[in-house]
């Protein structure tokens, strides 16, 4: 799938997590955090490949990319249980360091970012390609399965951008919409 439609997958799976595990208490900082975590967690998996949307992300994303593109393979370890729990402790290692007078809760917004990630893959995996979802083993698996592989969607094609990407925006306006309430009584005191 595209950049596009995983971040708003990723914002919906890890902002739905926080939305519907949080109190209805004032958590500004923790409901941002969120978002931007979800934002980048959806996207990270894709940092093997140097046109990816991470890389317009992030200040000097593009000569990062750059960089990294001949060392990593795309859909790699980074499609993998294994590169979500690298990914994890990463993270958990960064919100760790942030000071607690910013008032992120560290928990829920690392485990939305997790969520995101494995949004990534679990989309991926309905795609043509697959993925190596057992790295190191090689082996790139998908849903449906084979002999049923011929059904998976292909990446930036035409059901993707009239049927998915449409379908996920609407997803994302009625998850908006049902918590409404929620994201208000969050950001405001």
């Amino acid at each position: 799938m595209t950049g596009k439609t995983h971040r708003i997958i990723g914002l919906v799976a890890g902002g739905g997590y926080f939305l519907a595990t949080a109190s209805g208490a004032y958590q500004p900082a923790t409901l941002g955090a969120v978002i931007v975590a979800s934002y980048l967690g959806s996207l990270i998996p894709d940092a093997d490949d140097a046109g990816a949307d991470i890389w317009h992300t992030l200040p000097f994303g593009h000569t990062v990319g750059k960089i990294t593109d001949p060392l990593l393979k795309h859909r790699n370890i980074s499609h993998s249980l294994v590169g979500i729990g690298i990914y994890t402790i990463i993270l958990l290692v960064i919100l760790r360091l942030m000071p607690s007078y910013w008032g992120i809760s560290i928990m829920p917004v690392l485990i939305a970012s997790s969520i995101a990630y494995a949004s990534h893959l679990l989309v991926d995996s309905f795609t043509v390609e697959g993925i190596p979802f057992l790295w190191p083993w090689s082996r790139m698996l998908g849903i449906p399965p084979k002999p049923f592989d011929g059904i998976r969607i292909q990446t930036g094609k035409w059901f993707e951008n009239l049927v998915v990407f449409p379908a996920v925006n609407i997803s994302l306006i009625i998850f908006v919409v049902s918590y409404w309430q929620k994201i208000k009584s969050l950001i405001l005191k």
